[in-house]
């Protein structure tokens, strides 16, 4: 069983290639990608409720699967912001912004990708040279520690990248072992920060700076076993991918160890019994909160600080997946527990940013699915983290208007038995109502034929079955002219298949022309989407992709005969494994942009203002 924390990388159209060792691709100086393409990212452009009506701030934040998150005050305002890390070599910042209306900490969107700065797998911000702000350590592939130097202020941070990786005072380089996520602090009260390492035997290795002034920091091996420590998870003598923190949990003066651990699905305290000059960790810990353990899918990433001002610490806990089902936790995977004056711990939530979030590898539609003259948002995951025989598609129904959205979550629509569901719609037999094309983890793509208000059934549970490939995601437009849908179906190598539909408006006939459409391939997992992007009267083609972003191809010929072309020079900077789709979302003329995203949410980007590009 694999032990280390999923790689991932955002990447950006144009680009050749994707990630290479979690780098990131930058853009060009003062330019964010979407704004080059002309589309701009919103989080809350317009009102989104979950299922209960309750509203969600940070709607199109994407969703969140392995959340790795530090509470720490960035800007230097006097509150602890939110870093979350999702995916590889990059942090989201979230500014602390006061208290929502049900009382839990606001955080907003500020950056996917704080400072531009390449962390690989794992950073943590600390003040390591004494200056009074926040540095950086990081993870630099593959298993190196790397530091940056803040030679700003505690307000405006300006990171430089020190030339070497971490080594001891010795000259030997450092590991820590990227699925293991190192932590920084002064644990003994000396003034010098300390860096401790799990490994995967379940041992830490403890090493203090040298020299905090020092133009490249250095470490000393302090012992290879901190405090004798051989920890021993939930699954007997298994040890695995680790995180922790050290915080004084119970205001005793002293720093508590907390362990996260692969095989573990609790979180686990090692309480210091000792002082802070002389720790001394309890041996056998105990699964916290003790009174109320907190049980996951494992591998739990604590972050610790007051967020709610009442004088005691609070904990955000991010759940990586370990070896209990991490599907289950696709979802509920961002823990916010408050301490109460007695000192007992209270669960407030497992989902602490309020967002669209249904599992993970969303595939989205921006489609009027219950025909009342607005276009709604349909949502597919891969698997249903509680019902985990189907995949589902979720429905968000548009209860506001044309020019003025507002989206509430309804049902799941009533389409399932299949995993990686993948929807096109189209009216394929011209009784006026929308049919579903339902792409899957396999080969075939079914017709559900639509039956009536929000009501389908299948006609044909394999309309079309792909000569290659697998993940099959279909999507509908007349390509020739004809007056009727043909077919366009990505799937997992990365190409296109084209089936011309050689039947008539009201009976289709699906007829294979090319599984390696115009020579497309796009790397893996191809999902493609067909809009009139630049509003020339004919159909373009975007298509999204595993590990190479979005790649627009411009239909340089006209809606009897399309001709696709690559255009190089359209960028919009997405996450792994995106899925899009377009859509006049707030009735202004120009098609917005919907991804979904590997970790189960939507990101969103308004359609570019002005005269559309021919």
């Amino acid at each position: 069983m694999p032990l280390t924390v999923r790689a991932g990388c955002w990447v950006a159209v144009g680009l050749l290639g994707g990630c290479v060792g979690g780098t990131v691709p930058t853009s060009r100086p003062g330019v964010a990608p979407a704004e080059a393409a002309g589309f701009v990212r919103l989080i809350d452009p317009f009102p989104v409720a979950d299922s209960l009506g309750r509203p969600l701030d940070l709607p199109f934040l994407g969703g969140l699967n392995i959340p790795r998150p530090q509470l720490v005050d960035v800007d230097g305002d006097g509150h602890h912001d939110l870093i979350i890390q999702e995916y590889g070599g990059r942090m989201m910042f979230l500014r602390r912004d006061g208290n929502r209306a049900d009382g839990f900490p606001r955080f907003r969107f500020v950056s996917d990708f704080h400072e531009r700065l390449d962390v690989g797998e794992w950073s943590r911000l600390v003040d390591f040279d004494g200056d009074g702000d926040l540095d950086l350590f990081a993870e630099w592939p593959n298993s190196y520690l790397r530091a940056f130097r803040n030679t700003g202020t505690r307000t405006s941070a300006r990171y430089v990248a020190l030339p070497d990786t971490l080594r001891d005072d010795a000259g030997a380089v450092i590991f820590a072992d990227r699925q293991n996520i190192a932590q920084f602090v002064d644990l003994d009260c000396n003034g010098k920060v300390d860096l401790l390492i799990g490994r995967i035997q379940g041992t830490i290795l403890h090493y203090e700076i040298v020299d905090p002034a020092a133009a490249t920091p250095s470490f000393r091996l302090i012992t290879e076993r901190f405090q004798n420590l051989e920890i021993i998870t939930g699954q007997g003598s298994k040890h695995g991918a680790n995180t922790m923190a050290l915080v004084d949990y119970d205001d005793d003066g002293d720093l508590d160890l907390f362990w996260g651990d692969f095989f573990e699905a609790g979180l686990l305290l090692f309480e210091n019994t000792g002082s802070c000059q002389v720790p001394r960790l309890r041996q056998e810990p105990v699964r916290f909160p003790p009174d109320a353990p907190l049980l996951t899918s494992g591998y739990n990433a604590p972050a610790f600080s007051d967020l709610d001002g009442d004088g005691r610490l609070d904990l955000v806990m991010g759940v990586l997946g370990g070896s209990y089902d991490p599907i289950k936790t696709t979802i509920a995977n961002l823990h916010y527990l408050t301490r109460t004056a007695t000192g007992g711990w209270t669960h407030r939530t497992s989902q602490l940013l309020a967002m669209i979030e249904v599992g993970s590898e969303t595939i989205p539609s921006v489609v009027d699915l219950d025909q009342d003259g607005d276009l709604d948002l349909v949502v597919a995951n891969k698997i249903e983290p509680i019902e985990r025989a189907t995949s589902r598609i979720y429905w968000y129904e548009n209860i506001g208007s044309s020019r003025s959205p507002a989206f509430r979550m309804r049902s799941p629509l009533p389409i399932g038995g299949r995993y990686h569901l993948a929807p096109g719609w189209g009216d394929l037999d011209g009784d006026g109502r929308l049919d579903a094309l339902i792409g899957s983890y396999g080969a075939r793509v079914a017709w559900y034929r639509g039956t009536g208000s929000l009501t389908w059934a299948e006609a044909d549970s394999a309309l079309v079955t792909i000569t290659r490939g697998s993940n099959t995601t279909p999507t509908l437009g007349d390509l020739d002219g004809d007056g009727d849908l043909d077919l366009l179906i990505g799937e997992a190598t990365g190409t296109l298949n084209f089936y011309r539909n050689d039947g008539t408006p009201t009976a289709p006939r699906f007829v294979l022309v090319s599984d390696t459409f115009d020579e497309i391939d796009v790397g893996r997992r191809s999902a493609p989407t067909l809009a009139d992007v630049d509003g020339d009267g004919d159909l373009d083609l975007l298509v999204g992709s595993d590990d190479q972003g979005l790649t627009l191809f411009r239909n340089r010929g006209n809606r009897l005969a399309a001709t696709f072309v690559a255009d190089s020079a359209w960028r919009v900077e997405v996450p792994i494994l995106s899925a899009p789709a377009f859509g006049d979302l707030d009735g202004d003329g120009r098609p917005d942009l919907v991804i979904g995203t590997s970790a189960g949410g939507l990101l969103y980007f308004k359609g570019p203002a002005g005269p559309r590009p021919r």
